[in-house]
């Protein structure tokens, strides 16, 4: 797995994917095209933004495309990631406290089979090595569905974490949240 570049056709499967899970996202409404347009023009690709986003993408094999690299580059192992399957981000970076949000978002079909924990791990690098943040800090409501996703993600970190009543109002009820916070130091271990 690798963390690459987003394109604009990317950023438009992200909103599908994102319009489909409303439940985990403090703003619950559908984002439009010309919506997401902006964001990758605003965000996505202007380097004054207080967010940093990377596509999430996997590599494919195959025994012909195997036999193919190996004839033309050897016995070098060589990989096409020409699987898009999410969009990781840091957002709201304060430069200044170097702390910034998480943000992760995957395509349905790849949920729940260990490329979520690849992805944050990546991130993560991302932030504390190349970014030098000192803290990435996230927010789960109880209602969404990788509720489960980041109570494992924070028992592997070891991570501050501590439950937030009545955090988000959906479908008339109010719902708690999980506050947890990833530290550089700690990372390291």
């Amino acid at each position: 797995m690798k963390l690459k570049e987003l394109t604009l056709e990317n950023c438009e499967q992200i909103k599908q994917w994102r319009n489909e899970c409303l439940e985990a996202l403090r703003t619950p409404f559908l984002l439009t095209k010309e919506m997401q347009e902006q964001f990758y023009k605003d965000i996505i690709c202007s380097r004054d933004a207080r967010a940093r986003y990377w596509g999430v993408w996997e590599c494919t094999t195959n025994d012909d495309t195997i036999r193919l690299r190996e004839e033309h580059y050897g016995n070098k192992l060589f990989c096409d990631y020409n699987i898009f399957i999410g969009m990781v981000g840091l957002e709201n970076i304060e430069w200044e406290n170097r702390r910034s949000e998480i943000s992760i978002i995957l395509n349905p079909e790849y949920r729940g089979k260990g490329y979520g924990e690849q992805a944050v791990d990546l991130l993560l690098e991302q932030g504390f090595m190349y970014l030098n943040l000192e803290n990435i800090w996230g927010e789960c409501y109880e209602c969404n569905k990788s509720y489960g996703f980041w109570d494992k993600i924070i028992k592997k970190y070891n991570c501050i974490h501590i439950p937030l009543p009545d955090k988000k109002y959906w479908n008339g009820i109010y719902w708690n949240a999980l506050y947890f916070n990833f530290n550089k130091g700690d990372w390291k271990k």
